[in-house]
């Protein structure tokens, strides 16, 4: 199997790990066991723990951003990428795998601080307000960790009107 393939299989294994036994039970030995693979194959391409939190984080992060790349003004991106409702299992354990290492490992959050700086100044460059191109960003990282948390996500037609609502209020209709 080619190195970047088996770098990808491994990182699959550390979602499936989380999405299956949480965040506590990742380690590099859970991740061979899941990956079909020796201890000495995962440290191959991840020396440490740190170094597989990196690669899930940089995956996430690489993701998010084809997400924001996809289509439509920034703002409106960013909050239909922070709307987990449809996502699928392996997302959402993707991102509480990165929540989950920017928890153990406060340094992850270096490399989220300064993709989230590039994204924020993508949004603020196309907003008509500063300041509500600030309370979208924020309201939609409200739902994204609402979502991941399952701590009350708004459900059904509040969900489709809070969505409807930012993607306005980013778009300058301040009403």
């Amino acid at each position: 199997m080619a190195r970047p393939r088996r770098r990808t299989q491994l990182l699959d294994a550390a979602i499936a790990v989380i999405r299956r036994d949480g965040a506590a039970a990742l380690t590099l030995d859970a991740v061979a066991a899941e990956a079909g693979v020796s201890k000495g194959g995962v440290l191959y391409h991840f020396a440490s723990k740190r170094a597989l939190i990196d690669g899930l984080l940089e995956r996430w992060l690489d993701d998010f951003e084809a997400r924001l790349d996809a289509g439509g003004d920034a703002l409106t991106a960013y909050v239909r990428a922070c709307d987990l409702s449809a996502a699928d299992p392996d997302r959402t354990a993707s991102e509480f795998g990165l929540l989950a290492g920017m928890i153990e490992e406060p340094r992850v959050l270096e490399a989220t601080r300064e993709r989230q700086a590039g994204w924020m100044e993508r949004m603020l460059a196309g907003a008509a307000d500063p300041v509500d191109a600030w309370l979208v960003r924020l309201a939609a990282d409200g739902l994204w960790y609402s979502d991941l948390l399952g701590i009350a996500p708004p459900q059904g037609e509040d969900r489709r009107r809070l969505i409807e609502r930012l993607v306005a209020l980013g778009a300058g209709d301040a009403r």
